[in-house]
């Protein structure tokens, strides 16, 4: 695929992570500009199939770069709409997007594969005592369908479990064993596993505050044993090729007593100047260009 090719950004969306969809979906239609693309930026601000295929047929798009975060972006919905449309995009198909953005299908996916995943099962009114008898003294409650940590609720006492009931509405949630190992993530790029990050958040654990506001987030590349490494890009392979996945995405993990514990995948990660596949990618030997090159495919 060349240079002639007419590419669309999609960004936005209608989810809870719509500011950092836009912010990647902006920085990917710069980069394009500048090294002379044919690129238009699509602001999708709601679920409407016409008006996106109004859009794409008016500016006679070859490729869709979707970059739209949560639901409707990674939940398939727009891949599905795009395979309708008969419009090529790049990334994870419809339905191994759906397997993938839900935490639960993922999960009993790769425990299906025997990998391994922190016990989890999905909230069905189970008493605190229940979960603590379980789960211990710790543990998460996730909504099953929602990124970027958010809805995610730490349960270490009883008020902590009364103040996710207050404030669950009607969405699907899943309870997760809490790992207390350290975390680290991995992006997968064309069947090749990016350098390692470990994540030292600011705070408890991983989450919205510690992911997007808080200098204090540590990303650090370590040293890690050949055959750790190894070890690693092998479990994290099986974990994305499990759902189906293609072309890229990022693995969240822990290492405990040298096991690798799978935690979750996210198919459409973030693509700002400060996001770690690119972080993962420089350190590879890749500029931000030559990602978003091998990600749609296409040549400079």
């Amino acid at each position: 695929m060349s240079k002639d090719y007419n590419i669309c950004i999609l960004g936005g969306g209608w989810s809870n992570e719509r500011e950092i969809s836009l912010k990647s979906s902006q920085d990917v239609y710069k980069a394009l500009l500048e090294n002379k693309h044919n690129v238009v930026l699509y602001d999708m601000k709601s679920d409407s199939y016409d008006d996106l295929k109004s859009f794409l047929n008016n500016n006679s798009i070859d490729l869709v770069f979707n970059l739209v975060h949560g639901e409707g972006g990674e939940d398939g919905k727009i891949q599905s709409y795009l395979d309708d449309m008969g419009i090529k995009y790049c990334g994870t198909n419809s339905h191994s997007s759906h397997l993938s953005f839900n935490k639960f299908k993922t999960k009993k996916i790769w425990r299906q594969h025997n990998l391994i995943t922190p016990d989890f099962e999905i909230y069905s009114d189970q008493s605190y005592e229940e979960l603590t008898n379980s789960y211990g003294n710790i543990f998460f409650i996730k909504d099953t369908c929602s990124g970027s940590s958010n809805n995610i609720y730490q349960i270490k006492n009883n008020d902590d479990f009364d103040n996710f009931l207050q404030s669950k509405n009607n969405r699907e949630f899943m309870i997760e064993k809490k790992i207390s190992s350290d975390e680290y993530t991995a992006a997968i790029l064309n069947n090749k596993v990016l350098p390692i990050i470990k994540i030292v958040p600011s705070n408890d654990f991983y989450d919205f505050e510690a992911k997007y506001k808080s200098d204090e987030t540590k990303f650090l590349f370590p040293e890690l044993s050949p055959d750790m490494v190894s070890s690693i890009s092998n479990q994290v392979m099986k974990s994305f090729n499990a759902l189906g996945c293609k072309t890229w995405a990022r693995v969240d993990f822990f290492i405990s007593d040298n096991s690798v514990i799978l935690l979750e995948i996210n198919t459409i990660p973030g693509m700002t100047d400060h996001s770690l596949v690119p972080k993962a990618a420089k350190v590879y030997g890749l500029s931000y260009y030559q990602l978003v090159l091998e990600i749609m495919g296409i040549d400079a």
